[in-house]
């Protein structure tokens, strides 16, 4: 079509806009002369009321309100560390973390305030970036200027994970004592893989921040691990020696707890600390774990602070504090550029980039590519969602149990059942081009099938685990049961039982209390849950050749994209500079074809009005891509989440995620 021509055409001009938007400055001066005029405070005014600063953003104030004490926070992030590529919303990737806290910090500096950047567990178990051992992670977390970090339950999932970060002169050594274990222990020396605690210090104010890290009591740890109780630590010697002051005195506490943040643990903490350091000592509690947003006030002198999970909040919390006043401060960030950047006060055509995040983001995107983590294994035909309930048509669960599992596991046969919790799956699966990271993010685990035995009648497997596929007062969502079961059950009917690793051992458990037999499962080597989303959208979703996202991958060769692009890039001096070079090119039009018409046309044209005046359009014709809308937050809440589940768990055990 014309139109295609033409704005290739006007993207070319991007060489010599620069020399027309002087032209039309030249040309805007000249044709107001006349009206030029002093302003009241002095600067020129150009034949209106508005002054030259209204060419530029101006500057703004940022709406964060730094106090004596502030603390930035990333939790639960789980290896989201490059963003959220299928969210424009949440666009920012850990570069762009990195250079918000470098801004943050030159602020804080320069009104002689305290900030600290600290991280409250999680890393492991989300993308493809986490590997066990966390090889290629690591490096990059180890890039971010935390002041202090605590260990998460995902952490201490695999023994390969904590082999690796224990390793001399490995992860944990690398944080310098700012890796903080209080309650979690190597199980062959009964020492803590990191510190117990550490001491931060103010620079401008002074105060000397106490500060730990807490795991809650959590089971499913690896052997090479130990948890210790929370209610047990809170009265070891080491504990109530140090709140005491007999190592150093302190001015504030500051808990980094991996834990909910209405955990009944807090309370435990708290009343603790109270009891030794009074009731005026301010406590700022670092929660997390539940993958939410949350704030709540314990007492005067202390608060709860949850920042969310996956990358998709950088919390901010502040304190100003005396012996009689506490005041506590907080804000929720999305992770988005622009929301980062109207955080920082600054212009919407000022960059946040900084060397430190622009090289941190490199590093991911080389690993990504390193690992082959963007290759497109197949295209969703629509977006499944994670907490949708099994009967919706776009449930990732109804099609992981009616379709995935039978056509790759199953191969047909009717005597097979697989059981699991909903707890395997983490992320939704979004229309569209579905790479190998995708497929991660929604079974990061990637757990071993197993067959716990051939011959296991349909009566017995109902009074085991009760009617399949109900959901009941253990499920971690309300949409969805605790365990999910693929296949139909018969009471008369024999069938092969499946699981996987993770509820290896309490399927058998239960199956062999309920039949009285003993069970030895068959582990099957090279058949994971991964693997099953891999081969069936290999072998199902094959990507049409007029697939919709593939045209969206020939975005940088679309005009209508580049256009679109261009305009949503928009600034105030973009807008007025794009505006001045298009009357430019006008009038100097308007005046060229004036001059060509009073030359070419003569007297007898004039007489018969015989002449044609017609231009040849000689374009090519390129198909225009249909305009995506903007992808909304892929993970979407149906049900309210129990603050006490573990999210990839059993029924009987405790905690969530």
């Amino acid at each position: 079509m014309w139109w295609s021509h033409s704005l290739l055409f006007t993207f070319n001009l991007t060489n010599v806009c620069s020399f027309a938007l002087h032209l039309g400055i030249l040309y805007t001066v000249a044709t107001n002369i006349c009206s030029i005029g002093n302003s009241n405070d002095g600067t020129l005014e150009f034949g209106s009321s508005l002054s030259p600063r209204t060419l530029v953003d101006a500057p703004r104030e940022s709406p964060l309100s730094l106090q004596d004490v502030n603390f930035l926070v990333v939790t639960d992030v789980h290896s989201w560390v490059a963003g959220h590529t299928h969210n424009k919303s949440l666009d920012a990737d850990y570069g762009d973390v990195i250079s918000f806290y470098e801004r943050l910090k030159n602020m804080s500096i320069e009104e002689e305030k305290d900030l600290f950047f600290v991280m409250n567990g999680d890393f492991m178990d989300g993308t493809g970036l986490s590997t066990y051992p966390p090889e290629y992670l690591t490096p990059i977390l180890q890039h971010m200027p935390w002041d202090a970090l605590n260990i998460g339950n995902h952490e201490l999932y695999k023994n390969a994970t904590i082999e690796y970060i224990t390793q001399p002169g490995g992860f944990v050594e690398f944080w310098d004592g700012r890796y903080l274990t209080s309650n979690v222990l190597l199980s062959e020396s009964n020492s803590p893989i990191g510190n117990r605690y550490t001491f931060l210090r103010g620079t401008y104010s002074g105060y000397t921040i106490l500060t730990f890290g807490f795991l809650y009591d959590f089971l499913n740890n690896c052997p090479i691990t130990a948890i210790e109780t929370v209610e047990s630590v809170v009265n070891s010697t080491w504990f109530e020696n140090v709140l005491q002051g007999n190592v150093e005195e302190f001015d504030a506490i500051l808990v980094l707890a991996h834990m909910d943040a209405y955990d009944p643990l807090v309370t435990v903490l708290l009343d603790k600390i109270r009891l030794i350091c009074g009731s005026n000592m301010p406590v700022q509690f670092i929660t997390g774990h539940s993958h939410e947003r949350k704030f709540y006030q314990l007492d005067p002198f202390s608060t709860s602070f949850e920042a969310g999970r996956y990358l998709d909040t950088i919390g901010f919390t502040s304190i100003s504090f005396n012996a009689s006043f506490a005041d506590f401060d907080h804000v929720f960030i999305d992770a988005n550029i622009n929301v980062m950047r109207n955080m920082l006060g600054m212009s919407d055509s000022e960059s946040i980039e900084t060397e430190l995040g622009r090289n941190l983001t490199d590093l991911i995107v080389t690993t990504q590519e390193k690992l082959g983590l963007n290759q497109v294994i197949g295209c969703s035909p629509m977006t499944y969602y994670l907490t949708n309930s099994l009967e919706e048509p776009n449930s990732l669960w109804g099609l992981y149990i009616n379709t995935v599992v039978p056509y790759q596991l199953f191969k047909g046969s009717d005597s097979m059942i697989l059981i699991q919790n909903t707890g395997a799956f983490r992320y939704d699966l979004v229309e569209g081009n579905t790479t190998l990271n995708d497929i991660v993010t929604v079974s990061p685990y990637n757990d071993t099938l197993y067959m716990i035995r051939e011959e296991v009648n349909g009566s017995d497997f109902i009074r085991a685990f009760g009617e399949p596929n109900v959901i009941n007062d253990d499920a971690y969502l309300a949409t969805l049961p605790q365990l999910v079961v693929s296949g139909s059950i018969d009471k008369d009917k024999v069938y092969k039982v499946y699981t996987v690793e993770f509820d290896l051992e309490f399927v058998s458990s239960r199956l062999a209390m309920t039949t009285g037999k003993e069970f030895t499962p068959l582990k099957l080597d090279g058949l994971t849950s991964g693997i099953l989303w891999l081969n069936f959208i290999k072998d199902q979703w094959t990507c049409s050749k007029g697939n919709k996202n593939e045209e969206d991958q020939d975005d940088e060769g679309n005009p209508w994209k580049k256009f679109t692009d261009f305009i949503g890039s928009f600034t105030a001096v973009k807008l007025i500079a794009f505006i001045m070079t298009f009357i430019v090119i006008v009038f100097f039009g308007w005046m060229f074809l004036c001059r060509q018409s009073r030359q070419r046309v003569s007297a007898d044209d004039y007489e018969d009005q015989s002449y044609d005046q017609s231009y040849d359009d000689d374009s090519g014709i390129l198909s225009q891509s249909e305009d995506e809308s903007s992808s909304v937050f892929p993970i979407t809440t149906n049900g309210t989440p129990k603050a006490n589940r573990l999210y990839h768990s059993i029924p009987d055990e405790n905690g969530i995620v």
